[in-house]
């Protein structure tokens, strides 16, 4: 369920940290007056999880990504990556739905669905029944239960590929690292995360938004450019070397930058780059 009041509160926050309702749609990239009728709960619905992406990304730490799906009613903190997904599909289909019927339980339809596993062959049955029972054989119900097994299709698809969707994609808010969806990757273990650049200091490497693919390590190695958590409050990209108690870190669009090794902790190593940037016109 949208909750109207937090996600105002959320909002507001957000915007008096930008000090204006302007500056802050501009970072999200969301329009102005969007932006004023959810602060004044003028919209019942909830934004689509695209803008709650681009606006966990503005935030500067105030919210994250996880925390506006829950506010807004697409998730809660007991659904998996998998639950997440398929809720998404049916939401695809609630339209077509309620063009047929506005009396009718989504909520009963889509749990059965989204709580399914690839071999679970009762669930069409389970619905099939409830529509027979409740709206019997007419042609609005035939259309109805074909809306049904499309959607049963696509979310046994997702849980038949769940191996091959790739590695788990992260968009990064100060401290906070938040899943914003799966990036295609041959490998898929539990040794890689991928992330969104925030800066563009490693630029031709990595520009802001670039995709960087990194295996997991905890350990310095000099040369390795690396992703690493700085004084618990921000991530950077950066190629390092350390000497004594002190680390160099070296970003190919800037200076080195010396800091105590007490001050970092190191997530893993960059091992791919999808990189846009390079093919973007530099601004001046």
């Amino acid at each position: 369920m949208f909750d109207q009041d937090k996600f105002s509160e959320i909002i507001t926050k957000i915007k008096d940290f930008y000090g204006s309702v302007s500056d802050f749609a501009n970072a999200a990239s969301v329009g102005r007056s969007y932006l004023s009728k959810y602060k004044n709960k003028r919209i019942p619905a909830p934004p689509t999880p695209k803008v709650l992406e681009r606006i966990a990304e503005a935030s500067n730490g105030i919210t994250d990504y996880d925390e506006l799906m829950q506010v807004c009613g697409y998730l809660n903190s007991n659904m998996s990556s998998k639950d997440i997904m398929a809720q998404n599909i049916c939401k695809e289909y609630e339209n077509k739905i309620d063009s047929l019927y506005t009396n009718i339980d989504k909520d009963f339809i889509f749990g059965l669905l989204i709580k399914q596993d690839e071999h679970n062959a009762t669930v069409l049955n389970t619905i099939n029944d409830y529509i027979l029972m409740y709206y019997g054989t007419t042609d609005s119900a035939k259309e109805l239960y074909n809306i049904i097994e499309e959607i049963d299709r696509r979310i046994k698809e997702l849980l038949n590929n769940q191996g091959s969707m790739g590695i788990p994609l992260f968009s990064i808010s100060k401290v906070n690292m938040f899943k914003v969806g799966y990036f295609p990757f041959e490998e898929n273990t539990n040794d890689y995360i991928a992330v969104k650049a925030t800066t563009d200091k490693m630029l031709p490497l990595l520009g802001i938004d670039d995709i960087a693919v990194i295996h997991l390590q905890e350990n310095i190695v000099d040369g390795q450019t690396l992703l690493l958590l700085i004084d618990d409050s921000y991530y950077d990209i950066a190629k390092i070397f350390s000497e004594a108690n002190i680390c160099k870190l070296y970003f190919m669009n800037s200076k080195f930058e010396e800091l105590e090794l007490s001050r970092i902790k190191v997530i893993g190593e960059v091992v791919l780059c999808q990189n846009k940037s390079a093919f973007k016109k530099r601004r001046d």
